[in-house]
């Protein structure tokens, strides 16, 4: 029947796993199926309208930090510009620069204070500027003790003019970061063009320094002639690039200032100075000349410095707006997105609304197919009545498409589930029939050679004959309880019975004979009760398979003990043996077993190595006798088997023997034989 039962198992299985995994509707699965992909369509547009969004106002609050840095960094530039110039002609000797240190100095350092402030904000809206950042505030922090050595006229000219021209540099790599972390290429575009410019500007400066100390001085080295060269050539060539490139009203502002007095007076004394070449001379210093380019070139590169400003304000305006636009369209694209998601889901509801109905109804009769048809194909079956196989394989009829084909193929589980269900049903049948003919065969012919053994032992004097003649009769007993096996398991009873109580003594000790090796089993006290009639042979039956077991798995020099007392349920039995025991886990299957006996199919047939147990379970739940295992205290395995009252005769009832008790074995018990 276990074939049956699986497939009986396996649809309730499914049917409540299904319960269980799909307590969502059909319809709300077809509508997830569709909602899913417009959420992920909606989630994709959100994501990148708000990143555009915030990508929109971080241009706006670039642009804004951009714009509150340029007029500072300016400043900076210019007043360390006149500083360097100071400093180099106060070295050099000029009596006009001691004067203007000290104001230049001033204005550095409250142009530096206004930059550090703005670099602090850089660093809060961009953090991976702030290694940059912290590496300029470094290079400022040098500047007291520069100032110091400066005064102390302790460093040489040469090395106070690279230190201020490192420190300007640095505005100029500040503009290449803001150019960077620009929001579009065009911003990119328009800060590195307004660069030109602050590059050109110190250059100017650069070439207006190296002047001016050799007009104090009155002397020009090759090196002096070599950066004077350099920063001529750099500064043409930058104005050069961004004549070409400026245009409109910043073009005007451009030519009015490489056009006017002041950038044409330096051309002059730069076109001098680099005609004279090297000049070694005992003239005395012009210490006016050499003021006088060092404020040309102070106005001139204060008017670039002043030019780049105003371009990068066009850039960062343009990003402004740009930002601006980019966050505007942004929002009419995500409105967009979500109107077409919206009408997606609209279309989609619509068209799985059609095949909702269908869908339904599938499921219902498929429902009714796997839990009311075909259970109810399995109780005929197992009824042994003959079912109409048309009736029972009517098939669902869904069309031709995808939800047809579905059906389909339930159709056909349900014909190969019902073909194998009718298969096995004959198969058990012809199986049982087979096994309990066999069974009852053998069961004769024991009964025919224990009674030839009975009239052999009471005609037999020789003691030697007569105890070969008992284990003979004892290996017949047992071949008998095999056949008794074979009836049990194919649902019938044993042909022995008793009809009238029996001393549980006498059932212990049948039992115990009917052991494959009796001589290892002791019995001891046990309750002087008795067991109605029609329990005896299964009692029987039961014990001697949990003996057989117990000395089958324990050393052969160890002893099995059986013995009982009377509880409040009945009466319980101890069955305990020597062996290796069993796990917790194989405890637990055995127990469980013999608790709920699976169904016996040719599964169970296909596997003997518990057949005694499986034997013991169907007598247990045939007379509602408990039996379970347990760890002994010997480390092996106790089998308790609980005897309900029920089966249990009252002190009214008297037994009748028929039969006498047969006779004690050389080394063995007595043997109760059915009568």
């Amino acid at each position: 029947m276990s074939g049956i039962n699986s497939i009986r198992g396996d649809t309730a299985a499914s049917s409540e796993g299904g319960r269980s995994r799909g307590t969502v509707g059909v319809r709300t699965r077809l509508l997830a199926i569709v909602l899913i992909p417009s959420l992920a369509l909606l989630g994709i547009g959100t994501g990148a309208t708000v990143y555009l969004i915030k990508d929109g106002r971080k241009a706006g609050q670039w642009a804004e930090l951009a714009s509150a840095t340029t007029d500072p960094a300016r400043q900076m530039v210019e007043a360390f510009q006149v500083e360097r110039g100071a400093s180099v002609l106060y070295l050099a000797g000029s009596r006009l620069a001691t004067g203007t240190l000290t104001v230049a100095r001033k204005n550095s350092d409250t142009a530096l204070a206004a930059v550090q402030a703005q670099g602090d904000a850089a660093s809060a809206l961009r953090p991976d500027l702030s290694s940059d950042i912290d590496g300029y505030n470094q290079l400022y922090s040098q500047l007291p003790a520069l100032r110091s050595g400066i005064d102390a006229r302790a460093v040489p000219a040469d090395q106070v003019f690279t230190a201020y021209s490192t420190v300007i540099d640095t505005i100029v790599a500040a503009t290449l970061l803001a150019a960077e972390v620009a929001p579009d290429a065009e911003a990119a575009t328009g800060l590195y063009q307004a660069m030109l410019l602050l590059r050109a500007s110190e250059s100017i400066s650069r070439a207006a320094a190296v002047g001016a100390v050799a007009r104090v001085t009155d002397r020009l080295t090759g090196a002096q002639l070599a950066d004077l060269t350099r920063y001529v050539g750099d500064s043409r060539a930058q104005l050069a690039t961004v004549a070409s490139a400026v245009t409109g009203p910043r073009a005007d502002q451009f030519a009015a200032i490489t056009e006017g007095p002041e950038r044409r007076r330096i051309v002059a004394m730069e076109d001098a100075m680099l005609r004279r070449g090297v000049v070694d001379s005992e003239e005395v210093p012009d210490d006016e000349a050499a003021v006088g380019w060092q404020t040309a070139a102070t106005s001139v590169s204060a008017a670039l410095a002043r030019l780049w400003v105003d371009l990068c304000r066009d850039s960062q305006a343009d990003a402004t707006t740009a930002g601006e636009d980019r966050a505007e369209r942004s929002a009419y694209g995500g409105a967009a997105i979500l109107a077409i998601t919206v009408l997606v889901f609209l279309a989609a509801l619509f068209l799985a609304n059609r095949l909702i109905g269908r869908m339904r109804r599938l499921r219902q009769e498929t429902l009714a197919l796997a839990e009311e048809r075909l259970p109810e194909t399995i109780r005929w079956l197992n009824d042994g009545r003959d079912i109409d196989r048309e009736a029972a394989l009517t098939p669902l009829d869904f069309g031709a498409d995808e939800i047809g084909h579905v059906a389909d193929a339930f159709n056909r589980a349900h014909s190969a589930a019902v073909a194998a269900v009718v298969a096995e049903s004959k198969t058990r049948a012809g199986v049982k029939a087979v096994f309990l003919n066999i069974a009852r065969r053998s069961q004769v012919m024991v009964h025919r050679q224990l009674a030839l053994l009975d009239r052999a032992e009471n005609d037999e004097e020789d003691p030697s004959k007569l105890d070969t003649l008992f284990q003979l009769d004892h290996l017949a007993t047992r071949a008998r309880r095999n056949a008794e096996n074979l009836i049990i398991l194919g649902g019938e009873q044993p042909g022995r019975r008793w009809r009238t109580p029996v001393p549980l003594i006498d059932v212990v000790r049948g039992a115990v004979a009917e052991s494959l090796d009796y001589a290892r089993i002791h019995t001891g006290r046990v309750p002087d009760i008795r067991i109605v009639g029609g329990a005896v042979a299964d009692l029987i039956h039961l014990i001697a398979e949990l003996t057989d077991n117990a000395t089958a798995f324990s050393p052969a020099e160890t002893r099995v003990s059986v013995s009982g007392q009377s509880v409040g349920k009945g009466v319980v039995l101890e069955i305990t043996d020597q062996g290796l025991g069993m796990s917790d886990a194989e405890f637990d299957e055995r127990n469980a077993m013999l608790a709920d006996p699976p169904s016996f199919g040719l599964a169970a047939l296909s596997s003997d190595a518990h057949l005694g147990l499986f034997v013991i379970a169907m007598l247990a739940t045939r007379h509602g006798i408990s039996v379970r295992l347990g760890k002994s205290d010997y480390g092996g395995v106790r089998a308790i088997v609980l005897i309900p009252t029920t089966l249990v005769a009252g002190g009214d009832e008297i037994p009748e023997r028929t039969e006498t008790p047969r006779r004690t074995l050389s080394r063995g018990p007595l043997d109760v034989r059915g009568n």
